[in-house]
C-alpha cells in the first residue's frame, strides 16, 4: 500500500472524530458497541497494571507446554478476580494486563482496585505457588501498579475490527509505577505500589493495620501533580505486604 492509502484513512478517521466530540461518562465502556468510531469518553477511574515477573526466564526453563499452563492458570484466576471486584480488563499483554475500575464512587473505585490487587496476591501465594511447587514448576512473582484519575477511552481501527484504547495520566502512571516496582523487593511474591491519588481516596481508618502500623509507605515521587489536591511532585507508595487486616 502506498502512503496515499493511509492519508485517506487518517482523513476519514479525523472526520469521524469531528462528528463525535469527547463526552463525559460514568464508567469505562465494556466493548466497542458503546462508542462510535473515533468517539472518546472521559471517565474517572482507578487503573491497575500487573505484570508477571521473569516470564521470559520461565518460558525458557519450563518449555512451551509447562509455560503455557504456568501462565494460563494464573491469568485465568486473576481475570476472575478482576471481575469479582467490578474491574474491566482493557488491555492484555501476554504476561500481564491493564485493568480499569470505574463503578461506584471515587473511593469505591480505588478500594476495588486496591482490594483486587490484595486478593490477586493472596491467590498467588495460597493457591498458585503451592500448586506450582507441587508440580516442580518455578514459583511466580508479580508486580502491580495502581493509579487514579481522568482517563479517555477512544475507539480506533477498521470498522469490522475496532478496538478501545485508554489514554491519560492515570494509565501512564499505573504502568510506570508497575515498572518502578522492579526496583523493590517482593513481599509474599508480590510488589504492590500505588499513586498518591489512590491513597487519597482510601478512608483514613483503612490506612493502618489493627496494631497501628501503616499499611503504606512512601517509596519515591514522580514528576507531575495530584489530580485530587495538586500535591507535587507526585508521591508513590508501596503496600506493606499483608493481605487484609484480619
Amino acid at each position: 500500500m502506498n502512503l496515499n492509502h493511509y492519508e485517506t484513512i487518517l482523513k476519514q478517521f479525523q472526520a469521524s472524530r469531528d462528528k463525535h466530540p469527547e463526552s463525559d461518562g460514568r464508567k469505562v465502556p465494556k466493548d466497542t458497541s458503546e462508542l462510535p468510531l473515533g468517539g472518546i469518553r472521559a471517565v474517572k477511574a482507578a487503573v491497575l497494571v500487573f505484570d508477571i515477573a521473569d516470564s521470559k526466564k520461565a518460558s525458557s526453563s519450563l518449555g512451551k507446554f509447562k509455560f503455557t499452563e504456568w501462565i494460563g492458570l494464573a491469568l485465568h484466576l486473576f481475570f476472575h478476580c478482576v471481575d469479582d471486584y467490578d474491574g474491566l480488563v482493557d488491555k492484555y499483554t501476554g504476561d500481564g494486563a491493564m485493568v480499569s475500575f470505574s463503578l461506584g464512587s471515587s473511593a469505591e473505585r480505588c478500594q476495588n482496585a486496591r482490594n483486587c490487587a490484595l486478593k490477586i496476591s493472596e491467590i498467588l501465594n495460597k493457591i498458585l505457588n503451592p500448586l506450582y511447587k507441587s508440580n516442580n514448576y518455578r514459583t511466580m512473582n508479580l508486580r502491580i501498579g495502581i493509579d487514579f484519575g481522568q482517563i479517555r477511552i477512544e475507539r480506533i481501527g477498521k470498522r469490522v475490527t475496532t478496538h478501545l484504547i485508554i489514554i491519560g495520566d492515570a494509565a501512564n502512571y499505573a504502568k510506570n509505577i508497575e515498572q518502578f516496582a522492579k526496583n523493590i523487593d517482593y513481599s509474599q511474591n508480590t510488589a504492590i505500589c500505588m499513586g498518591y491519588d489512590v491513597l487519597y481516596n482510601i478512608p483514613l481508618n483503612e490506612r493502618k493495620f489493627k496494631d497501628g502500623t501503616y499499611k503504606y509507605h512512601r517509596i519515591t515521587t514522580f514528576s507531575g501533580q495530584s489530580e485530587m489536591d495538586k500535591t507535587k511532585p507526585y508521591p508513590i507508595y508501596q503496600y506493606n505486604g499483608r493481605y487484609f487486616d484480619d
